[in-house]
């Protein structure tokens, strides 16, 4: 037994070394991530940015309080993530939440910022209302700020919060050329692939002549040229290779025409030199049991309804090499592509960078589609297709992709969102080719789905009759166990009390 006097100095060291532990928790933050896609773990590029900061970051996080459990627990996410910026940043990231719905002046400085506002369905008293909310914060620094109108749950707040702090933190942005002229699409045509360069790069489109500077581009695009391209002007980039630059090139050498049912070769120029340069686009396409679907009308009595039918000629694509530009990458859909192959030499590294699912096959121009054709898994008797790759020497680069259609949006009534993931292959390949590859991980950084594994019925029988009756049969054990102990010990005493 402590004595009152020792009780009461043990006492006060229980208490010194709780305020302690606060102390150091409230100082040095700490999370273990037993992930397996480490979706909780800031990327060494997050690092670098953040303790190259070198004035204060103010994040103000406008948030909406009293939502459904989602849309707290991300907020709490959100939360945590600035916690760790703050503290590995040496507190140079400082940081406060506001409620936008408590304060009429304070929701119109969020709008003000460029913070949208999402409609979201909730209950109150037992009855399904509708909340005006806002989810989305602006970073400053000194003078200059980003907004994050929305945030986005899971591992893409990582990238939204360091592509802002990075985007003002970049001292003077390198410019990538897109050569135009032949046809080719604007940058206003490719709205997800200029975004995601702009966090550090200059997207300027530039025309081939004679006056022409490709020496301040690092590396230049050359995105689906409808027109066939002079001599002259694949001199010109013939010469920007030879100085050291690089280019990224998508390209169609087929095409087609839905609405006639057939598919033929195009023609442009640029498939003779790519060639020359090592990588040859054949004249096929390529189709995947693996596809996307389009929508063919059909009448049903008095109705014309759409219905989609699957249309090999559209693969998804999800095989990818590991390689930095492909780092990260889930899901790409081509858009009428072919394969590609390697018509260079010894002098030449080729990098087989994208391919098809293992029941794939192309079939040579000129297609003319069915629409209605059943297909089967016979259909498709070739494997991993190369459709995209790289090829190296000891002064350029040179990236390939056989779909100028990749990550082209549009414009007008006819824009539409290509797959992210198509974006992200052309800007991870361009980042790379600059030299430049701290975003690819952070861009490309997903939380990967586990659905779980398919069953059949006589075994989901087998497991439900399990779950039912072991814990019937553990308890009843259990009881026999106990029952037939407790003989034991009775016969062991009356035994002892008759010695």
């Amino acid at each position: 037994m402590f004595k009152k006097s020792q009780l009461k100095y043990y006492i006060l060291l229980s208490l010194g070394i709780i305020v302690l532990i606060n102390i150091l928790a409230n100082r040095f933050f700490l999370r273990l991530d037993f992930t397996e896609d480490q979706r909780y773990t800031l990327s060494e590029t997050t690092k670098d940015v953040l303790e190259g900061i070198t004035e204060p970051v103010t994040v103000t996080a406008y948030f909406s309080e009293g939502l459904q459990p989602q849309f707290d627990q991300l907020r709490n996410d959100f939360r945590d993530i600035l916690s760790e910026y703050s503290s590995i940043s040496g507190r140079q990231v400082v940081y406060e939440f506001v409620n936008p719905n408590e304060d009429q002046q304070m929701e119109q400085k969020a709008v003000e910022a460029g913070i949208q506002t999402v409609m979201i369905e909730a209950r109150e008293k037992d009855q399904s209302i509708t909340k005006k909310a806002y989810m989305g914060a602006v970073i400053q620094i000194g003078e200059e700020s980003e907004t994050i109108p929305f945030i986005q749950p899971g591992a893409q707040m990582e990238y939204a919060l360091t592509t802002a702090i990075k985007k003002m933190t970049v001292p003077e942005k390198a410019a990538i050329g897109f050569i135009s002229g032949h046809g080719e699409a604007g940058l206003q045509e490719m709205m997800q692939v200029t975004q995601g360069l702009d966090v550090l790069y200059v997207s300027e489109e530039v025309e081939l002549s004679d006056s022409v500077n490709l020496s301040k581009y690092k590396t230049i695009a050359w995105i689906n040229p409808q027109d066939t391209v002079p001599e002259e002007h694949l001199a010109i980039v013939d010469e920007y290779l030879a100085q050291g630059g690089n280019i990224f090139v998508s390209v169609n050498k087929v095409d087609a025409q839905l609405n006639q049912g057939i598919g033929f070769s195009k023609y442009t120029g640029l498939g003779k030199w790519l060639e020359k340069k090592g990588i040859k686009v054949e004249e096929n396409f390529v189709m995947d049991v693996n596809c996307g679907s389009v929508n063919v009308q059909q009448r049903q009595g008095i109705f014309t309804v759409n219905r989609p039918i699957n249309f090999p000629y559209l693969p998804i694509l999800s095989n990818f090499a590991e390689h930095p530009i492909t780092e990260g990458l889930g899901t790409m859909v081509l858009q009428f592509g072919s394969t590609v192959s390697f018509s260079g030499d010894s002098t030449q590294t080729y990098t087989p960078l994208v391919f098809t699912s293992e029941k794939s096959t192309t079939q040579p121009t000129p297609v003319y589609f069915n629409i209605e054709r059943q297909w089967d898994e016979n259909d498709f008797p070739m494997s991993k297709l190369p459709v995209a790759a790289m090829v190296e020497t000891n002064k350029n680069k040179l990236v390939v992709v056989a779909d100028g259609d990749l990550a082209i949006n549009g414009s007008g009534q006819e824009m539409r969102q290509v797959q992210p993931d198509n974006a992200n292959f052309v800007v991870n390949a361009i980042d790379f080719m600059s030299d430049d590859t701290g975003l690819i991980q952070l861009r490309s950084k997903q939380v990967k789905m586990r659905p779980l594994d398919q069953i059949d019925d006589a075994d989901k029988q087998v497991l439900k009759w399990a779950n039912f009756g072991l814990p019937i049969l553990i308890i009843l054990g259990i009881g026999i166990y106990r029952n037939q102990r407790r003989k034991l010990i009775r016969l062991k005493r009356k035994g002892e009390s008759y010695v």
